[in-house]
Formats: structure tokens, sequence, C-alpha cells
């Protein structure tokens, strides 16, 4: 007798949904402590910061125009559960994400609940792209893969690819046909067709190009200087500062200062600088440069390099 078949759907975001916003003047609740919108989870109807875990009740009131018209958007697993029922009455459903593991051997028995076909289709983070190994998922559903190619960094093309692929790999095992569904609203972007393709040489050969053509790993090493404070000038003008002194030493190796995609974490403005160096340079030099540098811009009186927190991420993974 066949086994009855199962699948799985991923979308790389929780919450019910990742954006709370006025449809009358356009205001978006965001955290008092971090500079990002805030995400709705539906669960215990309160608004969540994803940085630092505060929460916020939902306005029932736009807290700028002071109309009623506060919606949720876009989606996230809860939400995507929810529509998943609503669609398909007949199926039952999991969930596996931060938030539905957080209990002890609760996401072990998720895995155990799936494999025993006590549920139709298991909707996941990333937390389902691998590691998983389950007889009979017959279709994978990819959504909003556009959440993962559009991140800014050198790394997004290779991160999309590989999760892409480990999620298409939980499909057609063990002798089950299985099929892979993609939702993007870029269906001509250059990684797609080598997911499709399970295409690997492929994907390498254009990543390394690009790798190549904008002088990113593994032509260069990359090192990434962050630079916190709690007063948004004092961490313009020490980042200023900072990068005019790497750049004594450095040259064109220096890109920045910029501010991060998310530049303000646990009331700490955040600035970064990369540096790019060659990968035959010797890394216990640059070390000693660095170090010699804070210290030397660290011993000025009155510093206010002094109050801030610097750290540096070598080698970026």
């Amino acid at each position: 007798m066949p086994q009855p078949t199962a699948d799985i759907v991923f979308i790389n975001r929780r919450g019910f949904a990742p954006v709370a916003e006025c449809s009358s003047c356009g205001y978006s609740p965001k955290c008092e402590h971090c500079d990002v919108t805030l995400t709705y989870h539906k669960r215990i109807d309160r608004l969540v910061c994803h940085y630092c875990g505060s929460q916020y009740p939902l306005p029932t009131v736009c807290p700028a125009c002071k109309e009623p018209a506060i919606e949720v958007l876009g989606f996230g697993t809860e939400r995507v559960e929810d529509e998943v029922g609503a669609a398909f009455g007949g199926a039952t459903t999991l969930r596996m994400d931060l938030d539905t593991t957080r209990s002890k051997d609760s996401y072990q028995q998720i895995i155990n609940d799936f494999s025993g076909r006590k549920a139709d289709i298991l909707i996941g983070t990333q937390m389902v792209t691998k590691g998983l190994d389950f007889a009979g998922v017959s279709a994978v559903v990819i959504l909003s893969a556009d959440a993962l190619l559009n991140v800014p960094d050198f790394r997004a093309s290779e991160r999309a690819f590989n999760m892409m692929e480990q999620v298409a790999g939980r499909a057609g095992r063990r002798g089950t046909p299985g099929h892979v569904i993609i939702q993007s609203y870029q269906p001509a972007h250059p990684v797609l067709p080598y997911v499709a393709s399970h295409d690997y040489l492929g994907f390498y050969n254009y990543e390394i190009e690009e790798r190549r053509k904008f002088l990113y790993p593994p032509f260069t090493r990359i090192i990434y200087i962050y630079i916190k404070h709690r007063d948004p000038r004092e961490v313009d003008s020490i980042a200023v500062a900072y990068t005019h002194a790497l750049r004594q030493l450095f040259g064109n190796r220096v890109y920045g200062p910029e501010e991060p995609h998310v530049g303000r974490i646990q009331q700490l403005y955040i600035r970064k600088i990369m540096l790019k160096i060659e990968t035959e340079a010797s890394m216990t030099k640059v070390r000693t440069i660095l170090r010699d540098l804070y210290e030397r811009m660290h011993s000025v009186p009155g510093s206010p390099i002094r109050s801030a927190q610097i750290y540096y991420d070598v080698d970026p993974m």
C-alpha cells in the first residue's frame, strides 16, 4: 500500500505579518530601541521586535493621524498556516519556527508528528531546510524567494542558493516523485535557473566570476569594523575619524563608513566600515596595525571613542 504524501511550505519569516501600517497616512510602528518595523504575532496578539524581543500592543487607532486604519501586511509562518488551513480545509498542518520550538522537546515532537503523518503540511522557516529526512514529501513550496535574494550582502546569492537547494532536497526522497515550486517577483533573477536545474557547478562559475569582478572573497579577505554608540552624532563623528585614519594606513582598501541595514539595535547606533585585504597579506600584521590604531585613538584625552563599542568581524560567514 503506497504511503500517503505530504508537503512542505518554506518561508523565511516568522510571525503573522512583518509590517503593521496605517492605510490612511502610511505610519508603521517601529521598535523604541531598534530601527526596525515590528512583526505582528497573532497568537499573542502583540507586535514584536525580532532584534531585541520588545513587545507592543497592536494600535487600534493610528498614533500619527488618529484614524482607525492600522492593517497588518505581508506573510509570516503564522499567516501562511492560517491561509493554508483555509485553502485546504481537509488538511492538517504543523508549524516549525522559533515560536513553536521554544519548549523542551517541541522540535523533535514536530518532526515525529510529521514523520508519523499526523499532519499533511509542514510550514516553517529555515529550520525545515536541512537535516530532515521525510519519506513521502511530494511537494516543496518556497514562498517569497525575493526576501532571500535581495539581502544587501555579498553572500546573499550563495546563501539563497544553498537554502533553496536544501529545502528543495526535502521533496522526492526515498523514491517518491517530488516537485518544487518557487514564488518570486524576479523569475529572471540569475540565481533561480541554477536552483531549478540543481546546477551547483553552474552557480559556482557564475558566483565566482561576480566575486572576482568586485574583489570579494575568495579573492580578498574582508574585515567589517562596527562602531556602536548611544549618540547618533557621536557615532557618525567617530566613524568618519576612524575611516580617515584607516585610509591613512590602508588606502583604497577602506570602504565606508555606512549605516548598516539595521542602523540601531538596543539603543545603540551602528556604523560599518569595510576593509578588503589581499589574500597574500599577513593578517597578523593587519591585526597589529588595527590594534595600534585603536590604542592610539583611545589614548587621546577626551576622545569620544572611549565611550564607543568597536568590534571586528574577520572573514564574515
